[in-house]
């Protein structure tokens, strides 16, 4: 089993040196005929670092891992809770400030004192439920941005894989595998 392993290292071996002599004298020929090649540079997303952004502004690291339709739902739904807060906030201080006054000048009227308490309680559970809302969309802002990156590096490594075995079969090179065989090969046409 170990010479195995070993041969196939050396097979290895030998048709990568092989195709890297012939990628430098394909290259050689390249430079006559282009001044300069450059090789486009893989560009991956950091996830912890979309993570902390998405700590810092909600959506900020859907954005970054270029996943903008989330990212905007993000923004949108965080925005739309705090304002929604914000307002169930105003409408429940107001409710409140009308309790304490009917209540102050109303102590003997039981009903009237509950129907105003119970109506500003209702604004009171509005609020809580917009405010713990937006944080339930932050803390989700925070998981999606940090699967949206390994996602979006995922898919990036892909794409260069692919190209890497479009450039390889440029080069007149096989690599393949089937459920028994793996197999490598140097393709010549005459």
């Amino acid at each position: 089993m170990r010479f195995l392993r070993v041969f196939l290292i050396i097979l290895l071996l030998f048709f990568s040196l092989h195709t890297s002599f012939a990628q430098e004298a394909e290259n050689s020929t390249d430079l006559e005929q282009k001044p300069v090649d450059t090789e486009e540079e893989i560009e991956l997303v950091s996830p912890i670092g979309a993570m902390v952004r998405s700590a810092v502004f909600p959506g900020w690291g859907q954005f970054y891992s270029r996943s903008y339709f989330r990212g905007s739902l993000t923004v949108l739904g965080v925005g739309g809770s705090a304002i929604g807060a914000l307002l169930a906030q105003r409408s429940f201080n107001n409710r409140y400030n009308d309790y304490a006054t009917y209540a102050s000048l109303n102590p003997h009227d039981e009903a009237g004192v509950l129907e105003r308490y119970d109506y500003a309680n209702q604004r009171y559970k509005l609020r809580t439920f917009f405010m713990y809302t937006g944080i339930g969309i932050w803390v989700y802002s925070l998981i999606d941005s940090y699967v949206s990156s390994n996602f979006y590096n995922a898919t990036t490594l892909v794409e260069s894989i692919q190209q890497d075995a479009k450039d390889m079969e440029k080069l007149g090179v096989e690599i393949g595998a089937t459920p028994s065989h793996l197999y490598f090969g140097i393709i010549k046409t005459f």
